[in-house]
């Protein structure tokens, strides 16, 4: 019996490129430069929110969580190295990530959900055949009670506005572990120019019964057999249809444009060795970078 262990981020990114799943998964190379500005905006704003919500879980008003939080979020900024104190051209600042939470929480100031639990990794085998066995690790930034149902809740931070698109592994991954066929996207927009309730939205993405057994008794399977067989053979192809996306280029792409003889001098430069994986030290995804 092979037993398999994945995520999202795992089955994602082996979806879109082995060699990218080999350099980030099995060497743990990351960029020598740190974090992005836009996932490390992202990070504080799950941080903030992730206080504000356990504060109310353990019988604080709403008030005294958020005005807890927001200096909570100021006390944490330094451990952000590309977030600026005052916004700059292409970056997020810590001004305006907090006038985007206080924004929030002055949207939501009648918000009816009931928090259940924050930042929880829930692990669950969603396949098992003679030859294999499949767990599923999903992170959930909120688990909430919305009087309709219990949903598993996933902080978005967005710069621009994009269209949700349901293809997405982590949104039915969450879904197959909660044992519900809908998710809620929490999206939180930095942009100053719209109004309220463009910044903010909760948009309910759902699936069929048939549409999740797909994926999770044949899409995921298949893609676990096809990470076996890589293992196996210590063969990690490239995939060239994901080097250039609507996000950019994959940050490997210098990596991979040098000969095979001269890639390990191209890593050494530009990457290092970052932790081991783990679903529990998932980066909080922001709709405009990944």
């Amino acid at each position: 019996m092979n037993n398999v262990i994945l995520d999202s981020q795992l089955l994602s990114t082996l979806m879109s490129c082995p060699r990218l799943y080999d350099f980030r998964f099995n060497h743990r190379f990351v960029p020598i430069t740190g974090k992005s500005n836009s996932i490390e905006s992202g990070s504080l704003v799950h941080l903030i929110l992730e206080n504000y919500y356990k504060l109310i879980i353990a019988g604080n008003d709403r008030l005294k969580a958020r005005s807890d939080s927001i200096d909570y979020g100021r006390a944490r900024f330094e451990e952000f190295n590309s977030i600026p104190s005052t916004g700059e051209q292409y970056k997020t600042g810590l001004d305006q990530i907090l006038d985007t939470l206080n924004a929030y929480f002055d949207y939501y100031r009648g918000d009816f959900w009931t928090p259940l639990e924050v930042e929880v990794v829930k692990g669950k085998v969603i396949y098992e055949d003679n030859d294999l066995r499949v767990l599923w690790k999903a992170k959930l930034d909120l688990v909430v009670d919305t009087n309709q149902g219990i949903y598993a809740i996933d902080h978005k931070t967005m710069k621009s506005r994009r269209d949700i698109v349901s293809l997405n592994n982590q949104f039915m991954g969450q879904c197959v572990v909660m044992n519900s066929r809908s998710m809620i996207i929490n999206r939180i927009g930095f942009q100053t120019s719209l109004k309220m309730n463009e910044k903010f939205s909760r948009p309910i993405v759902s699936y069929t019964e048939d549409r999740l057994a797909e994926w999770q008794e044949e899409i995921v399977p298949f893609y676990a057999n096809l990470l076996l067989q890589y293992q196996e053979l210590g063969v990690w192809p490239a995939n060239f249809t994901h080097c250039e996306n609507k996000y950019g280029v994959c940050q490997f792409k210098e990596v991979c444009e040098v000969n095979k003889s001269l890639r390990e001098e191209a890593i050494r430069m530009e990457f290092k060795v970052g932790e081991k994986w783990d679903p529990s030290n998932q980066e909080p995804a922001n709709e405009n970078n990944s």
